[in-house]
């Protein structure tokens, strides 16, 4: 009878392990991109965690949307021009074209010109849920 408790306290225990080590998994990732939208997806992501992608193609009278699914922290979206040369991506410290600080509730929409952009994001709060950054007819 004692081995068949201390075998099922041990599967407890190892069932226990491993939820808490599946709950604190960290995820900071692009999950969609279509060119004309993006979806980054956060869960439990450390802050100063970060990305880049692209590209986010606008055109003449479009404007970036953003919009926030995140339920705890802040994660900056900057957008980046594309370099010229195909392939090739830009420095980290380049400077964004527009800069949005998304948290629980925000949103911003901005104009660019007309042309390719990268994607910048970093998570400067720990982080958890979605942002869409969107492509549409400005206005």
């Amino acid at each position: 009878m004692k081995r068949k408790t201390a075998r099922a306290v041990l599967l407890i225990l190892l069932l226990a392990a491993l939820l808490l080590t599946s709950c604190g998994r960290s995820e900071f990732e692009l999950t969609e991109n279509t060119g004309r939208q993006m979806t980054i997806s956060a869960k439990n992501a450390q802050k100063d965690s970060f990305f880049m992608a692209g590209a986010l193609e606008v055109g003449e009278g479009e404007q970036i949307v953003i919009s926030s699914g995140i339920e705890k922290g802040v994660v900056r979206v900057e957008i980046v021009e594309e370099p010229e040369k195909q392939g090739e991506l830009p420095a980290f410290d380049d400077e964004a074209i527009l800069t949005a600080n998304v948290s629980n509730g925000t949103g911003f929409a901005g104009t660019v010109p007309a042309g390719r952009y990268l994607l910048r994001a970093i998570c400067t709060e720990k982080a958890t849920g979605t942002v869409q950054i969107e492509v549409t007819a400005a206005g």
